[in-house]
């Protein structure tokens, strides 16, 4: 029986993955698009009012999954087992889909006082659960939902961008699939705990080019990443892989039906491997590859330091290392050009050769609950209990840009994107 190491929740939850590349949007105004406790908001920054909203009603405790676009749509899984794509602009729905429910049940959908949508579950306590953010490819979305083990298993999903119709469905290595699918040469690649799956983008499972049962020693519960020619890895140790990829999958994978060709007896398939001396530990689960850099988060050994680490993508050497001297809430790479977060105590930016740009104190009644975006004039927007705040790096003084109500709780639910006019 496959063993599975138990995963940290946090970690899982705080999952971010920078898109391959930015999709084209054109909307009318600077937008922000806002993701919170199964609801989607559209507010437009220039009128500072709220354009249109979506609530999934199931969902409206905890949902926990992020959001991708295209130059249309955004598409957003809810861990009840709702599925929707949505118009960026005007917010009309796409589709609709609970996969939680059997095809003969009907989806339950009401129009609230203020014109927004609301969906229920028809009471279904069946599988699945998303927890993972979808991969848009070749029009279409892939997605694997996370199982429950001795009642229903992890499936790998792939669903027409355009009118929501499943094409294809899979059964996953493993419960626990809990990150984005990334894509290389017209395959996808899925971390199912141990296992690292392999899906043509038909969705059909394939072989990796190692053994059938190869399994990596410890969890890949970090998001993967992938180059024109690498799949960059990550397990719950901290420890960082390269991996060597081409058309047929892994270019160093043997004979198939060799136990001994696998992940813990065969050091050679990997390209580079990566641990830190001074932060041993997994810091949180982001990965982000741009600029030939790829970027990890860590933490010291007795966990009270954290530091974002760039590594040469080519050869995994360290290249910089930004240590705040606090732990790190959130982060991620903001425009391709900079990195931008916040500690338990401040706000950063840092640009992609390490150097720290600014750096200010958090204003404890702005305390930010989701990622931070650089809007078109540089400043900095990210969203409080409150509303929408933004700080302008010149003053490096926080202000309630959108007064609006949101719930914030100890867990990171929260996911916004600024598109420019």
């Amino acid at each position: 029986m496959k063993k599975i190491i138990a995963i940290s929740i946090v970690a899982v939850l705080m999952s971010c993955n920078s898109e391959k590349t930015e999709a084209e949007v054109i909307v009318p105004n600077e937008t922000l698009i806002v993701s919170s406790k199964g609801k989607l908001f559209n507010f437009n920054l220039e009128t500072k009012q709220l354009t249109w909203k979506y609530v999934s009603k199931e969902d409206t405790l905890m949902n926990r999954n992020r959001f991708s676009y295209d130059e249309n749509s955004i598409y957003l899984p809810f861990e009840s087992g709702r599925f929707i794509s949505a118009q960026i602009v005007s917010g009309k729905i796409n589709w609709n889909h609970n996969y939680k429910d059997a095809p003969d049940q009907a989806v339950a959908a009401t129009v609230a006082e203020d014109g927004s949508i609301v969906t229920e579950n028809s009471g279904s306590d069946f599988g699945p659960i998303f927890m993972s953010r979808p991969l848009l490819y070749n029009n279409n979305v892939y997605i694997a939902s996370a199982g429950r083990p001795g009642e229903f298993t992890s499936r790998f999903y792939v669903i027409n961008a355009k009118n929501g119709n499943t094409s294809s469905t899979s059964e996953n290595s493993t419960n626990y699939n809990y990150y984005q699918p990334v894509e290389n040469s017209d395959n996808i690649y899925l971390n199912s705990a141990v296992y690292l799956d392999l899906h043509y983008k038909e969705g059909t499972f394939a072989s990796n080019g190692m053994y059938e049962g190869a399994a990596f020693e410890n969890p890949l519960y970090t998001q993967m990443q992938t180059s024109k020619k690498y799949l960059f890895v990550g397990d719950d140790y901290g420890v960082f892989h390269a991996l060597a990829i081409d058309k047929k999958g892994l270019a160093k994978g043997g004979d198939i039906t060799n136990p001994k060709n696998n992940f813990i007896d065969r050091k050679d398939i990997f390209e580079w491997t990566y641990q830190s001396k001074k932060y041993p530990r997994l810091g949180d689960d982001q990965t982000s590859l741009t600029n030939d850099l790829f970027i990890v988060c860590k933490k010291s050994e007795d966990e009270s330091k954290m530091a974002l680490i760039a590594l040469d993508a080519r050869s995994g050497k360290e290249k910089w290392l930004f240590e705040p001297q606090d732990m790190i809430k959130n982060w991620q790479v903001v425009n391709q050009n900079e990195v931008v977060g916040y500690t338990k105590n401040k706000i950063f930016v840092v640009d992609l050769k390490g150097k720290t740009t600014l750096e200010i104190p958090i204003d404890l009644s702005l305390y930010p609950v989701s990622n931070i975006e650089v809007n078109a004039k540089k400043q900095l927007l990210y969203m409080t209990g409150k509303g929408i705040v933004s700080i302008d790096r010149d003053f490096k003084k926080a202000e309630l840009l959108i007064a609006h109500t949101f719930y914030p709780s100890s867990i990171p639910l929260n996911q916004i994107k600024y598109f420019n006019k």
